[in-house]
């Protein structure tokens, strides 16, 4: 390498400096004794990248920071328990992959910095928090650091090392990717104030830290042949921005490892790594993260608690978003219709395509359940959250019962459809309640009254969205009318929704295999199975049966098992299809009727005393565990809001003179709530399931949240048991 570099080098790249967001974790130092100076251990030096021209230091920074701490790590080990690794394939160098890093951060960097752009451009400009929170979602896969293809299908080649990497277009990890990456994760991370006490603490207790600059042309001058310096003040000036490691300290300044390869530096006879002033640090330093690798420990996933209080209580557990990679191939993101491509979990309809691939060759109907990895699944279960939630705990809560699910032979899929949306737009609807509450006073006996008059207008518009995304997931874009002078393109509209898809792939599966097929839809997202059934329906009036993807196809044959958990969707919308396959999926069912449940530990009873099991079931509170639910201020339940002021109403009757009598329409009942069980006209009875009261209630008559009614596990396990005794059944 010449001594002066080419400023190529960053043509086309750089790094932007991270936004400001207050929710970001300070780095405190704590008060050990800090030595005076501090370089790299050489059996921890990672082995020195070369990222060429790619424009991405923001992957091979994060890459070589993740490399010192697993090096750490292994040699932190006793000798009796030291696993490298290291015989896989004969490969010696595993370090992980910079281009999956840098990749993974492109679905987190949606925030410009103030006066920028958004760049839309594949390569070129990250910051360090996207690519920290890629590497949190994702984990990362490791390298091949050689000419050669890799032989190992898990490893995501960096294309520094091979042009024709067969990684060089993939935008997201493919499965057996995905499962290597679990292995190595991200377990805190911490912004560090640009105070050089900070960054000496920082890097004495983890010896690598992470850090965005200003750099100049003194940076092309630091080469063995200078003493590894990097040349302060420099002769011109700001050349561009970059992202590296620092390694180390001494009297003079910081050890800077870069990915400019080894014949770059050298300072300290250290390849790869430069001196950078104290002086230059002071003026040019942008950010610095300081971060820790996390244990592997799949196990030990929804068994944390939270801090214990006074009495012995015990506090929910405060934590992050839960990782992506946790339930890589096993969900589907949508809003508005689209996959979601960007933020935490990101969604590509190639995802769907390669798990139904994948189920191809493992569905088994004969498949035996096992408490460890599965080889085979008897069947799908698919699972349809609510969209009264935001996608965080929608995910959380996927993860949590991945196991459970797998446990009875079934693969878990889940699809999010309106989540994001409704993440934000609640944030709207605590505003309001917080105004009414004011006005009112938090007591106030009118307080539900007000709110139910003031949310009207934002909450119809809020409830069609998600009515409408629902359509779209199913339907597709291309439903929605338009103005004929519209110019864009019919190929940039949807006509079958990605759900109808993926509907079409299930049935052909289930064709091919015999695997069994269950449905669970949780509060709104019986809205999407509405509009399954009504995409089947439609198909099946198709003239034109070339362009069918449902004909032939009955749903009361597809699944095997089907249970609506606290519907949301009005009672009239679910006579058309809804209760007409619970009918044909049940049977005639009679019995006497039951009373509710007064037991003291939760439990759900069948609303009829019958000996014919349904398997097609609505799962409602009994009126007791109803009357406790409230919804943020609102003293009553989400459903009751939506009835009452979201959905609209029936017609109004007229009075003498044949005019309106609006203020007299009946709000509209929903299959979701505790007075469906008291109509004795109900054309679906034998299907009704009632909740007495949840596992977080001390008392019955405590009251309870809308989300500790959501995350109540009692209906969840009922439906696994009543898998469970289905088979034996059979």
């Amino acid at each position: 390498m010449p001594q002066e570099l080419s400023e190529n080098l960053l043509t086309g790249s750089g790094v932007r400096r991270d936004w400001v967001d207050l929710r970001d974790q300070a780095y405190v130092p704590n008060l050990s004794i800090l030595p005076d100076t501090l370089f790299l251990d050489a059996k921890t030096a990672p082995f020195v990248r070369n990222q060429g021209s790619s424009g991405r230091c923001v992957g091979f920074a994060l890459a070589n920071v993740i490399d010192i701490q697993r090096n750490l790590q292994k040699h932190s080990r006793s000798a009796a328990s030291v696993n490298t690794d290291d015989s896989d394939d004969g490969h010696q160098r595993n370090v992980v992959s910079a281009d999956m890093l840098y990749r993974m951060a492109h679905f987190h960097d949606q925030y410009p910095s103030a006066g920028e752009a958004v760049s839309t451009a594949d390569e070129g400009v990250r910051t360090l928090r996207s690519a920290i929170k890629g590497f949190y979602h994702h984990g990362a896969c490791l390298d091949w650091p050689e000419a050669s293809l890799p032989r190992d299908t898990a490893r995501w080649q960096s294309t520094c090392y091979n042009t024709e990497a067969p990684d060089k277009t993939r935008r997201f990890p493919s499965v057996e990717q995905a499962k290597k990456a679990r292995e190595i994760g991200l377990g805190s991370y911490f912004r560090i104030a640009s105070v050089l006490n900070h960054f000496h603490a920082a890097l004495s207790e983890t010896k690598a830290v992470l850090v965005t600059a200003n750099i100049h042309d003194g940076w092309f001058r630091a080469v063995p042949e200078n003493g590894g310096k990097i040349v302060w003040p420099p002769p011109m000036g700001k050349t561009g921005t970059h992202a590296f490691a620092l390694t180390g300290y001494d009297e003079f300044g910081f050890h800077v490892l870069n990915s400019w390869g080894a014949e770059w530096g050298g300072y300290g006879e250290q390849p790869g790594i430069a001196l950078w002033s104290y002086e230059d640090w002071a003026q040019n330093v942008i950010d610095g993260w300081v971060l820790q690798l996390g244990v592997r420990a799949p196990s030990a996933f929804g068994v944390s608690i939270g801090e214990r209080g006074t009495k012995g209580r015990t506090s929910s557990v405060r934590a992050g978003s839960t990782p992506a990679f946790e339930l890589v191939g096993h969900y589907m993101h949508l809003d508005d219709g689209f996959h979601v491509s960007t933020g935490s979990y990101p969604s590509f309809r190639s995802g769907w395509r390669r798990t139904s691939d994948y189920l191809l060759e493992k569905l088994d109907p004969k498949a035996e359940p096992s408490e460890t990895e599965q080889t085979a699944y008897r069947g799908v279960l698919i699972w349809i959250p609510g969209s009264l939630e935001g996608i965080k705990s929608a995910f959380a809560a996927a993860v949590h019962r991945k196991a459970p699910i797998k446990a009875l032979g079934l693969y878990p899929y889940s699809i999010f459809w309106c989540n994001s949306f409704v993440e934000k737009s609640l944030e709207v609807l605590e505003i309001i309640f917080e105004t009414c509450k004011k006005q009112a006073g938090e007591d106030a006996a009118h307080l539900d009254s007000l709110i139910e008059q003031r949310v009207q207008g934002v909450g119809r518009a809020f409830w069609r969205d998600i009515e409408m995304g629902a359509r779209r997931a199913v339907k597709g874009t291309g439903e929605l009318p338009h103005e004929p002078d519209e110019t864009d393109a019919p190929k940039r509209r949807i006509e079958r929704g990605y759900v109808a898809e993926f509907l079409a792939d299930i049935m052909k599966l289930k064709a091919k295999t015999g695997c069994e097929i269950h449905l669970v839809a949780e509060g709104a997202g019986a809205l999407v199975v509405h509009e399954m059934l009504s995409i089947i329906d439609q198909d099946s009036r198709r003239q034109d049966h070339a362009k069918c993807l449902f004909c032939g196809h009955n749903p009361r044959d597809l699944f095997d098992t089907l249970h609506l958990v606290h519907p949301a969707i009005g009672v009239p919308r679910a006579k058309k299809q809804l209760l007409k396959l619970i009918d044909a999926m049940n049977g005639k069912i009679s019995g006497d009727r039951m009373r509710a449940s007064s037991a003291r530990r939760p439990n759900v009873q069948p609303l009829l005393k019958s000996k014919s099991q349904p398997t097609a079931r609505i799962y409602i509170p009994t009126p007791a565990l109803e009357e406790a639910v409230q919804f943020g201020s609102y003293g009553k339940s989400i459903l009751h809001l939506v009835s009452q002021a979201f959905e609209d109403r029936y017609p109004a009757p007229k009075n003498d003179d044949g005019e309106d009598l609006a203020h007299l329409r009946e709000p509209r009942p929903f299959l979701g709530m505790s007075r469906i069980a008291d109509d004795k006209d109900f054309p679906a009875s034998g299907a009704i399931h009632r909740l007495n009261r949840i596992e977080s209630q001390v008392h019955a008559t405590d009251r309870i949240s809308q989300t500790e009614l959501n995350n109540d596990q009692t209906v969840t396990n009922s439906i696994f048991e009543m898998i469970k005794a289905m088979r034996k059944e059979s």
